[in-house]
Order: C-alpha cells, then structure tokens, then sequence
C-alpha cells in the first residue's frame, strides 16, 4: 500500500470540499412562468374590470415553494392585500408562494389601463394589461360601467 504526501491528501481534500460545497449550493431562482387576473363575478358591455372593484391575481411559478416572488400593479392606483397592508409594517414582507402559486387580491382605484407584473428578479416577468372603467360595486360583483 502506498502512502500519499500530505501535499496530495491537501489537494484530494481540497477537491472532495469544492465538489461538496457545488452540489450543497442553491440553485438560482426559478421564474414566474404565468399570471392570470380573473374578472370574478364582474359584468359589463366592454370589460370585466371595474375600479372599486376586487379581483384575484395568480402567479404560477415553476417550482412548488420559492423564497420569494412579487406582484405589482406599474400604475400604483390600486391596493394589493395583503401585500399593502403588510408593507406598512415590513416592507421586506411577501406572501408565499404555496404549490407553485403566489395569490393575491387587487383592487384598482383609478380607471385607465393597468399593466400588474410578477417576477422574482430583477429581470422582470410576465405582464398582464387590463382597461379598468368606472364600476359599481355589489358584494361580491360589480357592474362595470362602458
């Protein structure tokens, strides 16, 4: 049996913590592969979506649980809860993503387009961009005006 030199058992060593250290090291984050805004019970001659009104916004991504993964409205005249309401608090604050999808709700508050992006980087993700009109809110529906 022949023995190594310390200077060899120093590099097999060296070798054997780098492997290591590559195989433990998480992988980079996964993107946001779809966003979906789904008009709800809303009703109107010209779009679904009404100011006042509540709608649920989905984010799918491509792994079942991520760190962390974001959804804006660009326009800002919206409230997204309960992102908002925690970001008065914790402005580092995101509601998990659970089984490959991150939620929240989304009120517009200002008529106009609105373009709401998901991402997880600063790279960005998809965009949806919806026309919002005057509504009236019922309940759990709303009557949007044309």
């Amino acid at each position: 049996m022949k023995i190594l030199p310390p200077a060899h058992l120093s590099l097999i060593a060296l070798a054997a913590c780098a492997a290591a250290a590559l195989g433990a090291a998480p992988t980079a984050s996964a993107e946001v592969v779809d966003l979906t805004i789904a008009p709800g019970l809303s009703a109107g001659p010209t779009t679904p979506f009404g100011v006042g009104c509540t709608y649920l916004v989905v984010a799918r991504t491509e792994r079942l649980v991520e760190p962390r993964t974001d959804i804006v409205d660009y326009t800002n005249e919206s409230t997204m809860f309960p992102q908002d309401l925690a970001w008065n608090i914790d402005p580092y604050y995101s509601t998990p993503v659970i089984l490959g999808h991150k939620v929240t709700l989304w009120t517009p508050t200002a008529p106009g387009e609105h373009s709401l992006m998901a991402y997880q980087t600063s790279a960005g993700g998809p965009i949806q961009t919806v026309t919002v009109n005057p509504a009236t809110p019922l309940g759990p529906g709303c009557i949007v005006a044309p």
